[in-house]
Formats: C-alpha cells, structure tokens, sequence
C-alpha cells in the first residue's frame, strides 16, 4: 500500500497539473488525446522514481526488509546439498569466453567443497559447423584439464526448436527428473561458487520457492558504450532493486538466466502455451521468462529476487547499434505478453510484471506520439495568431501565470527523471565503501554526471528505434534469431553509423525545421530531441570506441567494483580468454582442425551422426578435391556433410597424413607444419 500510495501521488500531481493546464487555453478533442498519453507516461515515469525513492529510504536507514538472502542460514554449513543441474545454452557464441567462464565457475564451485553436489551441461544450438566443432574440442579439453568427464556435459540439437524455450525444455524432458534444481545461464554468465552454493541453500530451507533470481553485474565493458552500460547498471541499479523488492516480494520475477529453478514444479506447471495466431503476436513465446514466473506464482509456488547475492555477473553490448539488435528481440517478446495480461489465475503481481515489460518498449511510441501531437497543437496555436486568454483553472488557487504553470509541469517531470541519479549519488557518498568502489566521491560525481549527459542524447535514438520496433511487430514483422556480439573490436567509424542511424538524421532535421516554424520557444524545447537525432552517427561511432573506454578507465571514470575489486572468478574467465588467445597461435579454419587434428578428429568422429547430404561416391570427391585445393574449394554444405559422416571424415584425415606434403593445399601444409612446431 505504500509503495502504490507514492507512485499513485507521484503521478496524480503533474498529471492534474496538466489536464488542467490544457484546460485553462480551452478543450478539443487533440488536447484530450494529448492529456491521455500523459498521464500513462508521467505514470510509467512515476513508477520508476517509485522505487528509487523507496529504495534510497531503505539504504539510508539501513533496513532490509524481507531479503530472502539473509533469512537463510548465515552460519557455516557444510551439510551436503542436493543434485542441482548447471545448464548452459548456447547458439553460436564464441566457445573461447563461453568455457573460460564455464572454468571459472567449475574451479570456483570445487573451493566450496560442494562441487559433487552439481553437474554442468552445455546445451548447444548452433547450426554453423565452425561453432559446434570449436564447442566439442573446447568440452573435451575442459573436461580432461578438470578431469570432469560425466560431470560436465556437452550435446547438440539437430533440430533447434522453439529456440532457447525449446531446447531448455528438452533438457528437461531428457534429464529433469534427475535433478532437485537447475540454475540457468547464458552464455555470457558468470557465477561465483558461493553464490551458487547460497541459491541452493535458499532454495533447501524455503520450500515454497519455486524460483530465486539473482540480480547479475554487468562486467567487461571495454567501449565507451559497454563501460556507461556497466556502470548504470552497477551504480543506479541497488536502488531500484531495493524499491522493487520491496513491494513484490515473493510476486518476483524471473530474467531467464543467472537463477535457480525447482525442477519438478517447472515441469508440471511451466510448459509454455502458443499463442493464438501466427508469429510475430502469435505463435511461439519469445520472452518465456515472464511467463514462466507467472505460471510458477499460478501454481502456488513463490518468485524471488535475490538482489543481494553478490558474485552473478552477466555481459552486455559494445555499441549501440548491437544494443538495439537485442533490443528489437526483446520488443517482440514483450509485446505478445499483450495476450497474457488478462489471462486466467495471474496474480496481480504477474500481471504487473507483464505490462511493465510492455510499456517499457510501448512507452517510447507514446513519447513519439506526445511530441508530434503537442506539436500539431503548438503549430494551429500559432498559425491562429489569436491571443491565449487562460481562463480560471486549478492553477489559480496559488495564482499561476500560464507559463509558470507549464515550468511547474517540467520541473516536476524533470525532478522525477533526474533525482533518482542524484539518489544513487547521494547513496554512494554516504557510504565510504561503495564512495571507494567507484573510484572516490569526485570521480564518482563526474562519471554519474558523464552519464546522464550521454543518456540525454541517446535517448531521442532509442525512442525511435523502440517505436519502430513496436509499430513493426504490429505489423506482422518478426525478428530472425541471432547470436549477439558482445565484442568491441575496434569500434565503429563515423561512415559505418552513418549507413545505420540516417533515418535518424533525416527525422532530426525534420523535427527541428517543423519545431522552428511553430515558434522559437518550441524549438529550443525541442532541442535535445532533434539534436540527439542529427549527431546520432557521431555519438553511436564515439560510443562504440575501446579506446575512448581504455581512457576514461585509466582517468578513473565510469569505474564499478568489479573492476576495483575484481572478483576471481572474473579474473580466472579474462585470464583463460586471454590464454586462449595467446595459445592460438594458428588460427585454423575449425575444418582443418576437425580433420588434421587427430585428437578434434576422434572427437567428431565418435559424436557424428551421419545425417549429411551426399553420397559415399560424392564424399570421396570432395575429399579428394578438398586435399589438392584446400578446403575454401568445398561449399559449406559439402565441408558440413563430411563433419556429420564419421567414415567420411575419418578416410579424409587419414588421407591427409599418408600424402606427401607437396602433393597437399598449402593451408594443410601450414597445420601440419604447426603440429611440429607446438
């Protein structure tokens, strides 16, 4: 009731404010339009500051109240746990971070003493040959360094159905009854053991949990895009996390990944339905987060947020052209939650959960729609060239001039925008080790100030980009599934994001000659809007430099407490990346490795399937053709046909070491020569 009470009052004020404001220069039918769209705006805006609010209340007093981490047992416990499923899925990520963080995590678990207690599965999706060879030869070779043959576990769909949904729901179909609990990753996710350890004991003395969340850290940000995303999340993010957990409780919901699942009610009660018509509305469930943690509540068994287990990290993208990719799978997802919101049983909780995902993408179509509609507004008022003569209002009561009125309108608005930041700030300062953690109180300051001047440009951007994602999933147009890139490489020159945001431009330019022919004043508000849009090349090729990120870190500046405090599992992950790198000294087309290579090629021997194209006849040709031209010579489906054929595979290896090095491609003289060298 408190919570809801804040967030309604926050909302009633500047939205009486500004039905009234209208009222006062005379009603029509856009106004009352325009009036609509502000309330859900300024009340989406409210609920937000809501939770900062109460969560900076909650810090500062030093409560916690109802955290589900801490009301489990703080003692030492060394009892045994149960068996608990560590499931990884993958879709043709790169297999080097994948494992490094896969490592980290294994060797963390065994300092726990608890590591008999979990088992670990990859669950690959990919479909590219380069990916699944380079994934078998990174899980063989992780399992013989750890010596975890039969605890860590590798296998491949043929057929990737219903996408990470589909494949987490035939690993449990095949495997869940084996298991009390499965934790979820991605393929980006990082866990300490400890929290693995302390999810499970949660998990062991609260019964009624049938999913516990932890809230992951965004780490390894090396663009200044990545660094400003990380930073965000890790210096505004407790706040908010508090406020949330304040008001749902074990209404939680569930993020698809860095959390624990009771396995026996996700099977009974979590099977996701169709949804009525065809995709991208219909069909199958993008987003099945949601809908799971809706179902779980359904069936009588509690969602939780464990914001306060440190050790669960995750990654995020390099630019933000990468970030708007992910985002437009994200929209789709959430937009058909629209079918789920009235559906029998939720509890208000779930249905809360549901529409907030909605508005925050529906939110910026409604931006959109505010400014052009208050422009059209603004623009008969002064094509009119009548005088507005207010008439008596709410406003009169404290004897508002009509333009004070409107300023009382923006600072409020503005307050609840911008004074959760200066929350976070204020939050930080007070307490001297998270005032370090960031890098001291001035750079903090600064870096916090960094941000909300690149989030007030970058925010026209993605209020484009999500209105047309909204408006391009009503029509019908759905988003193919692709693996994310969560590398910056050298970053992005100014032509690159030129090719990518010049619609964004040409509507820059567009709002700023409209707004100026409506008048001076307008223009000048408008400001930011249209700015924001013209430089959009210029900002996203900034945003997406390592170097730019490289000096604002040496400077101090957008630091976290993962990087002034590196946890070890972070630093073992970085360090088995970088080794990786150093080790590849050859880097070989996984073709030729699953060929040349005797160990890779007993491995995708003894896992292919035989299931290729192409006769035996036909493989002996292309065996021959590939030897003598090299492998470039054979098309990806040939090179994928003879991976899939263990005869077929095996006769090529065993062909390329019986010739004479002379008579061979000199791409297979090159990894045979390299076998001499290591």
């Amino acid at each position: 009731m408190l919570f809801f009470s804040i967030a309604l009052v926050l909302a009633s004020v500047p939205s009486v404010l500004f039905i009234d404001f209208l009222w006062r220069t005379g009603y029509t039918v856009p106004k009352i339009a325009l009036s609509a769209i502000f309330v859900l705006l300024i009340s989406n805006i409210a609920w937000g500051a809501t939770h900062a609010f109460i969560g900076f209340f909650i810090r500062l007093t030093g409560g916690r109240y109802l955290h589900i981490e801490e009301n489990c047992m703080e003692e030492e416990d060394d009892s045994a746990l149960p068996s608990v499923a560590i499931v990884l899925p993958v879709y043709n990520e790169e297999p080097t971070r994948v494992f490094a963080g896969l490592r980290a995590m294994y060797l963390s678990l065994a300092k726990t003493g608890q590591l008999d207690a979990f088992d670990f599965f990859i669950l690959s999706d990919s479909n590219n040959s380069e990916r699944w060879v380079e994934e078998e030869e990174a899980w063989t070779v992780l399992c013989r360094d750890l010596n975890a043959f039969g605890r860590i576990n590798y296998r491949r769909r043929k057929i990737n159905t219903d996408r990470k949904a589909g494949n987490l729901l035939e690993f449990c179909q095949d495997w869940g009854k084996r298991y009390r609990y499965m934790i979820t990753l991605d393929a980006d996710s990082v866990m300490t053991g400890d929290s693995i350890v302390h999810l499970t004991r949660i998990m062991e003395n609260f019964p009624r949990i049938g999913i516990c969340q932890t809230a992951p850290r965004i780490v390894f940000g090396s663009s200044f895009w990545g660094r400003l995303q990380q930073f965000a999340n890790r210096f505004y993010g407790p706040l908010f996390m508090e406020g949330l957990n304040f008001w749902q409780q074990e209404d939680g919901n569930y993020w698809g990944h860095n959390a624990i699942i009771r396995l026996a009610p996700f099977m009974e009660h979590c099977a996701l339905p169709n949804l009525p018509g065809r995709e991208p509305f219909g069909g199958k469930i993008l987003s099945h987060d949601f809908v799971e943690a809706a179902l779980m509540r359904r069936a009588g068994y509690e969602v939780w947020l464990a914001g306060g287990i440190e050790g669960s990290y995750e990654e995020g993208p390099q630019d933000v052209i990468e970030h708007a990719k992910r985002d437009r799978r994200w929209c789709q997802g959430n937009l058909q939650h629209f079918w789920l919101l009235c559906s029998r049983g939720l509890l208000p909780g779930s249905r809360i959960h549901l529409a907030n995902g909605i508005m925050g993408y529906a939110s910026s179509l409604l931006w959109l729609a505010f400014l052009v509609l208050g422009g059209i507004i603004a623009y008969n008022r002064a094509r009119s060239q009548l005088s507005i003569i207010p008439s008596v209002g709410f406003a009169n009561v404290y004897d508002f001039s009509l333009q004070e009125h409107a300023v009382v309108i923006t600072f409020i608005t503005l307050s609840m925008l911008f004074v959760p930041k200066l929350l976070a700030v204020v939050d930080a300062l007070l307490h001297s080790s998270r005032r370090k953690a960031f890098g001291g109180g001035r750079k903090l300051i600064l870096s916090s100030l960094l941000e909300t001047l690149v989030s007030i440009f970058i925010a026209p951007l993605f209020m484009f980009y999500h209105s047309r994602f909204v408006v391009a999933t009503a029509l019908g147009k759905g988003v193919s599934w692709k693996t994310q890139n969560r590398d910056a490489g050298e970053g992005l020159n100014v032509w690159q994001t030129l090719l990518a945001h010049w619609e964004h431009v040409l509507l820059g330019l567009v709002f700023a000659i409209l707004s100026f022919h409506v008048s001076i004043p307008f223009f000048a508000w408008l400001g930011p809007v249209w700015l924001g849009l013209v430089i959009a090349p210029i900002t996203s090729s900034l945003l997406s430099k390592p170097q730019i990120g490289s000096r604002l870190r040496n400077a101090g500046l957008l630091l976290t407490p993962e990087e002034t405090q590196l946890d070890e599992a972070l630093a073992s992950t970085q360090a088995a990346v970088a080794e990786k790198s150093r080790r590849d000294r050859f880097p070989f087309h996984s073709f030729l490795k699953a060929v040349a290579d005797p160990y890779v090629n007993a491995i995708r021997v003894a896992l292919a399937s035989n299931d290729g194209e192409g006769s035996g006849k036909a493989k002996k040709i292309w065996t021959l053709r590939a030897l003598k031209l090299g492998p470039n010579a054979l098309s990806k489906g040939e090179r994928q046909a003879i991976l899939n054929d263990p005869s077929a595979l095996l006769n090529l290896h065993r062909r390329l070491w019986a010739m004479e090095p002379e008579e061979l491609h000199e791409d297979w003289r090159r990894i045979i020569a390299s076998f001499r060298i290591l």
